[in-house]
């Protein structure tokens, strides 16, 4: 009864108790929502009204982007294992989830959030930080998992990086959509700041953010 009330709470609100790591539910598979009519109503803004995303939908956004999933035997672009294809073995990109509570760095293969820090360092990130925002999603490389066949073409694998990391926002948005969120692509961002707030490595680098939050 006592872990069924935990998992109760976790589903109502994922930040209630934000400073310390957050298990996260299990993504959902099936959302009912067709492909073609997420991508027809998609929404982007600038303006949120102030709410909560449930651990739930916020589990299943994250998973939509760098959730685990089975390795293709045939392809090494997607042994990473990831939902979405990396070149090579490794997942360099990763995302981080802040809010008004903190930060916290999203680790795939165990659903969980791993605690960062305390306080709203979403302006720190970004001057286009949108208070009402629900959450920011950050998206960083690690260049320390370049492959490598690129060590020496450092400019193409920034490029791959950059695509690598969209494809994985678009997942999120779309899957966003499906719970009634807005969401916006943003590359206005402080990467000394970013840096700084998150305690990112020397050979981390964030890529851009993306906002997401209610409308009504």
């Amino acid at each position: 009864m006592k872990g069924f009330i935990v998992s109760l709470l976790l589903a109502v609100t994922v930040f209630g108790a934000f400073a310390q790591d957050i298990e996260l539910p299990r993504p959902a598979v099936k959302s009912g929502v067709d492909l073609l009519q997420a991508i027809k109503d998609r929404r982007v803004s600038k303006a949120f009204v102030k709410r909560e995303v449930p651990a739930s939908e916020l589990s299943t956004v994250l998973w939509s982007g760098l959730g685990m999933r089975a390795a293709d035997a045939v392809s090494s672009a997607t042994k990473a294992g990831r939902n979405i294809s990396f070149s090579g073995d490794n997942a360099y990109i990763n995302v981080y989830v802040l809010t008004e509570k903190g930060a916290w760095k999203y680790i795939p293969d165990t659903y969980k959030l791993d605690f960062i820090a305390k306080g709203d360092l979403r302006a720190t990130v970004s001057k286009a930080s949108v208070p009402d925002a629900a959450i920011m999603f950050l998206f960083t490389v690690d260049n320390a998992l370049m492959p490598s066949f690129l060590k020496g073409s450092p400019g193409i694998f920034q490029q791959m990086a950059n695509a690598t990391a969209g494809f994985a926002a678009q997942n999120m948005a779309l899957v966003a959509n499906a719970y009634k969120l807005a969401t916006i692509v943003q590359y206005t961002l402080s990467p000394a700041g970013a840096a700084s707030a998150l305690g990112l490595g020397k050979d981390e680098m964030p890529l851009f953010i993306m906002q997401a939050g209610y409308t009504e």
